[in-house]
C-alpha cells in the first residue's frame, strides 16, 4: 500500500474495500504462505539453538547465561531462516510491481 500511490490515496477502509472487491475474502490473506511456511523453521532454529547454547555453551545457570543463549538463538534464527526469508518477500514485492510478474506465490 506504502508504495502504490493508487492504494495510498484510497485510505485504509478503500484499500480494505478494494481488495474484497478485487480478490474477495481470502484476497486478505494474499502472502500468508510465505509467513506460515517460514514460521516452523524459525521457531525450530530459534529453540534449537537456545537449547544447544544452555548444554553445550553457557551451561551454569544464571541470566546472563540465558541471555547469551537468547542471543545466540535470535543470531542462528537470523541468519539461516530471517534473511532467506525477507529476501524472497522483497523479491515477490518487487515481482507482483512488474507488469507481467515472473512468479505466482512463494513457491
Amino acid at each position: 500500500m506504502q508504495l502504490d500511490k493508487v492504494s495510498n490515496s484510497l485510505g485504509t477502509i478503500g484499500c480494505v474495500k478494494e481488495t474484497f472487491r478485487t480478490y474477495g475474502f481470502l484476497g486478505f490473506y494474499r502472502g500468508y504462505s510465505a509467513l506460515l511456511i517460514f514460521s516452523m523453521p524459525k521457531n525450530a532454529v530459534r529453540f534449537g539453538a537456545f537449547e544447544f547454547a544452555a548444554t553445550n555453551m553457557f551451561t551454569e545457570k544464571s541470566k546472563r547465561n540465558s541471555f547469551l543463549c537468547g542471543l545466540v538463538a535470535g543470531s542462528a534464527e537470523a541468519l539461516a531462516v530471517v534473511t532467506p526469508q525477507e529476501t524472497i518477500k522483497t523479491k515477490l514485492i518487487h515481482d507482483k510491481m512488474q507488469n507481467v510478474p515472473k512468479y505466482k506465490n512463494v513457491f
